[in-house]
């Protein structure tokens, strides 16, 4: 069958032409596979999103006992921190600080001479001034005096505190079932 259109050309239906022409086969296959690629990426994209949307909601869920672990935790460290403020000062101010009390001690012990005893040893430490003192007798020694002795000691021992260290010196002598016994009060000071 032949169909004729016998209207005027102003009233005819127009065919309507892409402007380009029908599009070539491998046009068509390209737009095709960028299409199907499109979908496969909007698919993984949505997968993953579903995925991370399980995953949050399991983090809200558990987030209330992080809550609670984190503030026992917190909790735990202030007890241990009141528990052991003591002990931090006392490491503070006699063991790590830039003149420790070890020092002190350790001079005090090996330098004292065999005819020599310590009675009281007394340290304290103070943010403007810092104290020793040290009271002990002495024997002397043969061929020597106990105050040449005690000088000797103190001397030795003055050189482990810092360079300002001033040094107070009495002495007194005692005579005891026949023996001279000399006591002496040495009192160190530094700031």
């Amino acid at each position: 069958m032949i169909l004729i259109n016998l209207l005027p050309p102003e009233f005819r239906k127009q065919k309507l032409r892409s402007p380009l022409g029908p599009l070539p086969e491998s046009s068509r296959r390209l737009i095709l596979i960028g299409g199907i690629f499109f979908v496969g990426l909007t698919l993984v994209f949505y997968t993953q999103y579903l995925f991370s949307l399980k995953t949050l909601g399991g983090l809200k869920k558990r987030w209330p006992v992080l809550q609670q672990e984190v503030q026992r935790i917190n909790q735990i460290r202030e007890d241990i921190e009141k528990g052991s403020k003591r002990e931090k000062e006392f490491l503070e101010n006699y063991v790590t600080s830039s003149f420790p009390t070890t020092n002190i001690l350790t001079g005090v012990s090996k330098l004292l001479p065999d005819s020599m005893w310590l009675v009281e040893l007394k340290l304290s430490r103070q943010p403007d001034a810092n104290t020793f003192l040290l009271k002990g007798l002495a024997v002397p020694p043969k061929g020597r005096s106990s105050i040449q002795e005690i000088e000797e000691y103190l001397r030795a021992l003055k050189d482990k505190f810092p360079k300002s260290t001033s040094l107070i010196l009495t002495t007194s002598r005692q005579q005891k079932e026949g023996m001279e016994l000399t006591l002496f009060t040495a009192v160190f000071k530094w700031r």
